[in-house]
């Protein structure tokens, strides 16, 4: 079923349209009923439907206009537009914003239904277009892998370059072919004693299924990870953009992975930057050289060309998700346990003074982050701090005290902003729509954006809070100034209009009239009883 929204200010509209019309039938459901454009646009963020019934001519604001802000706030919502009013300006409007239907009253149930059973048609039509885009990507994309695939393994056989003719007829892809510069990873599965138990127990019976199950663990991990892989020979090869940190770190959680998950123990090499698809095949010689260094430093981990035996994985992830959640709500005890935690870890590690340095300033980085995701400002607190103890940490403890001591920082400032929410949020909207009520630019836009929320947001706290809509809210004040003026000054009505923020006369008295039963002008001749 599909949701939608009645929008029409008569009440006889609308109670005859609801009466009459079966919109289950029509493959509908009639989420919510709005009284004009204003209330319309507060209940569409609150009920989100798939298409606004809605009339044109209406008071404050006309379903056009309601329409075009309503676009930008939901650009799938559609529209079927209902109006007593014959005019090709009209039309054309609803033309140009891809209204689903637009139709002249009066108008019966049955072709208000006919009209539905064609809107749910198209809703029918776009959606099954979607899904065939999503599996035509889908298609796209595994055939440009498997392109990209085989002119990978081509280069690294040497393919390319038996003879002229072949170089010529395969260039290297250009935009859907690899992100350059990249590194080149070989990742083996060792033929240990427990390898090969596992081997007799789990696929002895379906050895093609051994491939398989490497290749869904390494898309789990490509699904964290920047790169792609590709079986090559009795290997894996892991293509792997981003700096050497980004690479040994993939192909530890590869091998991390597949202890894990299918007990099996591997090994990878990592050979350096790789500029471009020439390289490739010394990438991979370069990789293998890497992978040999098992032979004498041990299998099940991550050599590089240059870096001898990678010495461990830092475990580097568990720590900085610690350091961002302190961020946002750490407490002081919290805040020191971290640091004597982090401390204790690197004693324990052993880690060396290029691993602590790594630690730390991942760390720092993970902080900074935060509270640049907050808003915080770090300027107060810099010129007190002893950075130089994070950036080269020679005492691991120092150097923890002080990032300690920035968290506890950030922490403060996001704990102060965020009391500012909720009822001292719309305490302060209040005060200023007080204060600058007349100001007839005054909006629930432009007041959004003064406090930096969203009016779908705002405009649910501001309901809570007050019991009304902030437009109502708004409305109210200006009646309520208005009166004043009536009662207190001679000033012209147009003048009233204008330092009460409606700006039009007219506008002024049809909402005057609306709210008070009485014209302006009556009110202030019967002194405003």
């Amino acid at each position: 079923m599909y949701k939608l929204m009645l929008v029409d200010d008569e009440d006889e509209v609308r109670e005859g349209i609801t009466a009459t019309v079966d919109f289950e039938a029509c493959g509908f459901t009639l989420c919510a009923q709005a009284t004009g454009a204003i209330d319309a646009i507060e209940k569409a963020a609150q009920f989100q439907p798939d298409v606004v019934f809605t009339d044109v001519h209406m008071p404050y604001m006309d379903g056009m206009e309601m329409i075009s802000r309503l676009q930008e706030m939901y650009p799938t919502m559609k529209y079927i537009v209902l109006s007593g009013y014959d005019d090709f300006i009209y039309v054309k409007q609803a033309l140009q914003r891809q209204v689903l239907d637009y139709l002249l009253k009066p108008l019966s149930a049955q072709g208000i239904m006919k009209v539905l059973g064609r809107a749910k048609e198209q809703l029918d039509e776009q959606a099954r277009q979607r899904v065939n885009l999503e599996i035509l990507r889908d298609k796209v994309a595994k055939n440009d892998q498997q392109l990209r695939r085989g002119v990978v393994l081509e280069y690294l056989s040497g393919g390319f370059y038996s003879d002229a003719h072949a170089l010529c007829a395969y260039p290297p892809p250009a935009d859907e072919g690899l992100s350059f510069p990249t590194r080149l990873a070989v990742l083996s599965l060792e033929r240990t004693e427990e390898n090969l138990e596992v081997l007799r127990r789990d696929f002895d019976s379906q050895p093609m299924l051994l491939g398989a199950s490497v290749e869904e663990v390494l898309s789990e991990v490509f699904k964290r990870r920047q790169g792609e892989f590709m079986q090559y020979r009795s290997q894996f090869l892991l293509l792997l953009p981003g700096t050497q940190e980004e690479a040994i770190s993939a192909c530890n959680d590869a091998v991390q992975s597949l202890r894990h998950y299918l007990h099996l123990t591997a090994t990878a090499g990592l050979s350096d930057e790789v500029s471009g698809y020439a390289g490739l095949a010394e990438g991979y010689r370069g990789a293998t050289a890497a992978l040999d260094k098992r032979l004498i430093a041990g299998q099940g981990q991550v050599y590089t060309t240059s870096g001898g035996k990678r010495r461990r994985d830092l475990e580097l992830e568990p720590w900085l998700a610690r350091a961002t959640a302190l961020c946002r709500s750490g407490k002081k005890e919290e805040i020191a346990a971290f640091c004597g935690e982090l401390s204790q870890y690197v004693a324990d590690a052993g880690l060396d003074a290029s691993e602590r340095q790594l630690l730390l300033l991942q760390a720092l980085s993970a902080v900074l982050a935060a509270a640049g995701r907050a808003g915080v400002d770090l300027a107060p607190a810099l010129p007190t701090l002893h950075m130089d103890l994070v950036l080269r940490p020679g005492d691991i403890t120092a150097g923890a005290e002080q990032l300690g001591t920035l968290i506890q920082f950030v922490s403060d400032a996001v704990r102060r902003e965020v009391a500012i929410t909720g009822s001292e949020l719309i305490d302060r909207a209040v005060a200023y729509t007080q204060k600058n009520y007349a100001d007839k630019d005054l909006s629930l836009e432009s007041l959004c954006a003064l406090f930096q929320i969203s009016q779908t947001q705002f405009s649910l706290l501001f309901k809570r809070e007050m019991g009304t809509s902030f437009l109502q809210y708004l409305l109210d004040q200006r009646i309520a100034a208005a009166q004043k003026l009536l009662r207190e000054t001679n000033r012209k009505i147009y003048q009233i209009a204008e330092e009460t923020g409606f700006g039009d006369a007219s506008y002024f008295s049809y909402c005057f009239k609306q709210r008070c039963g009485l014209s302006p002008k009556e009110y202030r001749v019967q002194g405003g009883a």
